[in-house]
């Protein structure tokens, strides 16, 4: 059972401005989405990850241009789709999860509604940053593949020699768990959702390193 965190700090060791939060009792699982709604700032880098309020420092120039470039690289396979392409939408999965994923692929039908509820996602990626680590590889993991999104995938900027490392996860319908459908890798890489596309890595390691070099004096890379 996920219990209440003290005022101010979540169980992911993010410390938020305890001025910003509710006052009331928590209950045993903690701050509801309406908590999260109520953030002074409206909470643009704010996600609710079961029960806990999690605070997202600013993304980096580099980890921008790696979300931008992913995102040019999905709207060309996805012309002609019933899906639309987005950065920064949050995500509804349950009183306790509200999340902003990088990337998602939603469906057209319900993409206009905010939060985008769940079940209406067809693929997550998580931009991996220094801060971000545990929540990417493992917590979001999990709490992905329990909500039945299909297809998610992590992409960890590198330092040196400067690159991308991308995992491209399947969930398995009879574990409700993520395998390694492309395990980690730098190279070149084809999947089938949710298009047929080829995601040409090597290719983007120049103007990432220059990027890269440019982030280094703010922030090291993974």
């Amino acid at each position: 059972m996920v219990r209440a965190p003290p005022p101010g700090v979540n169980t992911l060791g993010v410390l938020v401005n305890a001025a910003q939060l509710p006052h009331r009792d928590l209950g045993s699982r903690g701050f509801r989405t309406s908590d999260l709604h109520a953030l002074a700032n409206g909470g643009s880098r704010f996600e609710l990850i079961e029960g806990c309020i999690v605070l997202s420092p600013p993304p980096v120039a580099a980890e921008t241009a790696v979300c931008q470039w992913l995102a040019n690289t999905f709207e060309i396979a996805n012309r002609g789709s019933p899906l639309v392409v987005d950065r920064g939408q949050p995500v509804r999965i349950g009183e306790y999860d509200e999340v902003r994923p990088d990337i998602v692929v939603a469906h057209v039908s319900l993409a206009e509604t905010t939060p985008i509820p769940v079940e209406a996602l067809a693929l997550v990626v998580e931009v991996v940053s220094p801060s971000s680590v545990l929540r990417d590889i493992m917590t979001k993991r999990a709490l992905y593949a329990r909500a039945g999104v299909p297809a998610y995938w992590t992409v960890i900027p590198r330092g040196d020699p400067p690159g991308l490392v991308v995992t491209e996860l399947r969930r398995d319908e009879s574990t409700a768990v993520y395998v390694e459908r492309t395990p980690a890798t730098s190279s070149t890489f084809s999947t089938d959702h949710p298009w047929r596309i080829t995601l040409d890595v090597p290719a983007f390691a120049a103007p990432w390193s220059a990027s890269a070099s440019h982030a280094a004096g703010n922030e090291e890379v993974v």
